[in-house]
């Protein structure tokens, strides 16, 4: 069938009804609430102990006072947060298409396995707060930032690249090769793509990081950025600020984790289809 045809047929089959419309979303709202009752329990025992307990508001301020400042110093928070968001980007960039490289080299080349590969893992034995005031005192606060954020999302996207590429299917590559297909090509359509699903798993895991990543290095030395910004806050006894700080930063992680999941979706969408409950009974 066509792309016309299919088009025709998909125009031919009548709407669905609008009770059965509401129906649908109701069941997928009524799937997605036990996600939010969690958060909404914690909030709620947040509120009632600001409230009840007696503390004072630069102890344990209530969430409706968080909520407060991040609307009243929406333009201040916004401020800092260009700067986190920046070098957290970059320094994920850097480590995706760096990591990446790095892991095909480790997993084509036995001698790059043998002499590199060691020390990524060993590199984790270094305790990165310890090294980002020494990479502040090497670079601007700016390049700092960027340099700590790449090298905490580094490791898992070279580890979970070299795990994917390692895993990707021999006999499928085998039997590429025995029709002919080039080293290049056997890479290219089918190592490189069996490889896809571990790399996002790496990749969503260093999104994250990489937000954790320039926050340290704003903690350590920076004149601007949401860590900056929590630090400055709690030494000014304002914690109501560091706490409205924080769930922007908590926002741009989740925005971070986001949009490496919606690249996924987008470049793996069989596999999306294959991991949704009873999709084999359909």
């Amino acid at each position: 069938m066509n792309a016309g045809s299919r088009a025709a047929s998909r125009r031919a089959e009548p709407a669905r009804p609008i009770g059965a419309r509401l129906a649908h979303a109701g069941a997928a709202a009524a799937r997605r609430l036990p996600l939010l009752v969690l958060p909404l329990a914690g909030l709620v025992v947040w509120q009632l102990v600001a409230t009840l307990g007696g503390q004072p508001e630069w102890l344990l301020p209530a969430p409706t006072e968080v909520a407060e400042t991040l609307w009243t110093e929406r333009a201040r928070l916004w401020f800092h947060a260009r700067a986190t968001i920046a070098a957290a980007a970059l320094g994920f960039a850097l480590a995706a298409v760096f990591g990446v490289a790095l892991a095909a080299a480790i997993a084509a080349w036995r001698a790059a396995d043998r002499a590199i590969y060691p020390w990524v893992i060993a590199s984790q034995a270094i305790p990165l707060l310890a090294l980002a005031p020494i990479i502040g005192i090497w670079a601007d606060f700016g390049t700092a930032q960027i340099v700590v954020a790449f090298l905490i999302t580094f490791f898992p996207v070279v580890v979970t690249g070299v795990d994917g590429l390692r895993a990707a299917d021999p006999e499928l590559a085998r039997a590429a090769r025995s029709l002919g297909a080039s080293p290049a090509w056997v890479w290219r359509h089918v190592t490189f793509p069996g490889a896809l699903p571990a790399l996002f798993s790496g990749l969503k895991m260093a999104a994250v990081f990489a937000v954790t990543g320039a926050v340290v290095a704003e903690y350590v030395g920076a004149d601007r950025g949401l860590g900056y910004l929590s630090e400055l806050a709690t030494a000014q006894f304002e914690t109501v600020l560091a706490f409205a700080a924080i769930a922007w930063l908590a926002a741009i992680g989740l925005a971070f984790f986001a949009v490496v999941a919606l690249c996924e979706r987008l470049v793996l969408p069989h596999r999306r289809h294959a991991t949704r409950p009873g999709w084999r009974h359909r």
